[in-house]
């Protein structure tokens, strides 16, 4: 949640300061509907002053009410932005921006092909026979189960017989996965567990000639793709793949944007050189078109 916040706070202005809100332990599970907008809620929402127009973005369940509540207290100094769909009353928000693939059709949303993020790339780094192999883990979609441990770790073998291959696991890759991948006694493939530092990340991402990413993270594709370098989803457990998840997978390679995963990896040409900025001018054109905010230059 907070790369995608920095992500577009970088987007269309040159500073920002980061808050984190903090919800008090009563509502932290209930659905987001019956969080309260109210400073009872949150046990530091007090310590944000606003004097001055403001953008304000948020993230996350937590954050909804956080938004509101402060749209409420502060008025017209506000022009709140909400990443991903609320789930609570649109209208409450000046601007909400949505994944394309969620289909929130409003007059105040924005739809966005790919996820916004705070990843920096350096393409001097890259490598012409480097392969990253980004890998996600378990949700509440995919299980990540052992068969699926073992067709990713068969993959990354045999690409490792042409490919210096980097091995980029997240925070919900199976240990026993990273292990197993750390005792391969080769020196073609590195694991890396340790790259979740924007920066690092980022160099590592623009290393790779190409990029493989499990279809389980539609951010962990978005960040491969904007890297520039040629991506290839790589599916499993079919059979649980949400329609909303096939939906992005679909608009992405219709675009050119990416391929999925076969072993005969061929090089194609993608274009991303307008995509970041059409979507910064539909957001700062809706930022302007408000009347208070009209003059706002970032």
């Amino acid at each position: 949640m907070r790369s995608q916040i920095e992500g577009l706070a970088n987007l269309i202005g040159n500073s920002y300061k980061n808050f984190n809100i903090s919800i008090n332990p009563l509502f932290r599970n209930l659905p987001v509907e019956l969080i309260p907008a109210s400073k009872f809620t949150y046990s530091n929402i007090n310590e944000i002053k606003i004097q001055e127009k403001t953008i304000l973005i948020s993230c996350g369940k937590k954050s909804v009410k956080a938004s509101i509540l402060l749209k409420k207290r502060f008025k017209d100094l506000i022009f709140n932005i909400h990443i991903q769909d609320p789930k609570t009353k649109h209208k409450l928000f000046n601007l909400i921006i949505c994944p394309e693939h969620d289909k929130l059709n409003k007059l105040n949303s924005i739809s966005t092909l790919l996820a916004l993020h705070n990843i920096k790339y350096n393409l001097i780094k890259r490598k012409k026979n480097t392969i990253n192999f980004i890998i996600g883990g378990s949700n509440k979609y995919f299980k990540f189960r052992k068969d699926t441990q073992e067709k990713v770790l068969n993959e990354i073998i045999h690409l490792s017989k042409l490919y210096d291959i980097n091995v980029i696991p997240s925070r919900r890759t199976p240990t026993s996965l990273i292990q197993i991948l750390k005792k391969i006694n080769s020196n073609k493939i590195k694991t890396f567990d340790d790259i979740f530092n924007p920066s690092k990340y980022g160099d590592l991402l623009s290393e790779g000639l190409f990029q493989i990413v499990t279809w389980d993270s539609i951010s962990m594709i978005s960040e491969a793709i904007c890297s520039k370098a040629n991506t290839f989803i790589f599916n499993f457990e079919d059979k649980n793949c949400p329609t909303r998840y096939q939906r992005f997978y679909k608009s992405i390679i219709d675009k050119n944007l990416a391929k999925f995963y076969t072993r005969d990896l061929k090089s194609f040409d993608i274009s991303l050189d307008d995509y970041n900025e059409k979507l910064k001018t539909k957001i700062l054109n809706k930022i302007k078109s408000h009347l208070w905010f009209k003059t706002y230059a970032p």
